[in-house]
């Protein structure tokens, strides 16, 4: 039986992971040990048809989300046409990133408002007192940001990358049979843009 009072008591959350012994699925819906009613679940995709779940990830993020991940074994044949496109990928700060046919895909919009988000809420954490319940609530808005900023990435690069509609405009993944990426810290790029002219001149010894 999951125990959720002991996964809520960690600030980062935990799992609980589940094999088929310790719970069932009946009718599309999972019954976990000891449990009478089904965990209600809101599912992102279906599962593939005469497929049923053999282990079960029970998880709870630091932002107080739950989500449940299930593990199937998928017969279908899914592989993609083979092609002879190649293409390279320039990542950058400005826009995401250039291609090598000259387009360019810009940053999510919606990343630089969460950001200003994070900033303000990271500031009135710290004037917390550490441990009280006003800290626990400014922590948990954090979390959530981080949450927020985590999910839009994830789901743009995935529209990017690779999406279900094959008439969408840009699908690297479906598109090209190689994808080069240059090796560069991003992080870096960005520290040395936001430096001033003196900052970036090497200082030099005495001649």
């Amino acid at each position: 039986m999951l125990n959720t009072q002991t996964l809520r008591k960690s600030v980062w959350g935990g799992s609980a992971e589940f094999t088929k012994s310790a719970f069932k699925w009946r009718n599309g819906q999972v019954y976990l040990a000891k449990c009478c009613e089904p965990l209600p679940i809101r599912w992102s995709r279906q599962l593939p048809p005469d497929c049923a779940p053999s282990t079960i990830t029970v998880k709870l993020d630091p932002s107080g989300r739950w989500s449940v991940s299930l593990r199937v074994n998928d017969t279908r044949n899914l592989r993609l046409k083979p092609t002879n496109k190649q293409v390279g990928i320039d990542l950058g700060i400005t826009s995401l990133l250039t291609i090598s046919n000259g387009e360019k895909v810009a940053n999510p919009k919606n990343l630089s408002k969460l950001h200003k988000k994070l900033r303000l809420a990271a500031k009135s954490l710290k004037r917390k007192t550490k441990g009280s319940n006003n800290y626990q609530k400014a922590r948990l808005k954090v979390a959530r940001i981080y949450a927020k900023i985590k999910d839009s990435r994830l789901d743009y690069t995935h529209k990017v990358t690779y999406v279900a509609n094959p008439t969408a405009p840009l699908q690297l993944i479906r598109e090209n049979q190689t994808i080069v990426v240059e090796d560069l810290s991003v992080k870096n790029m960005a520290r040395e843009s936001q430096s001033t002219p003196e900052q970036l001149v090497m200082p030099t010894g005495p001649n």
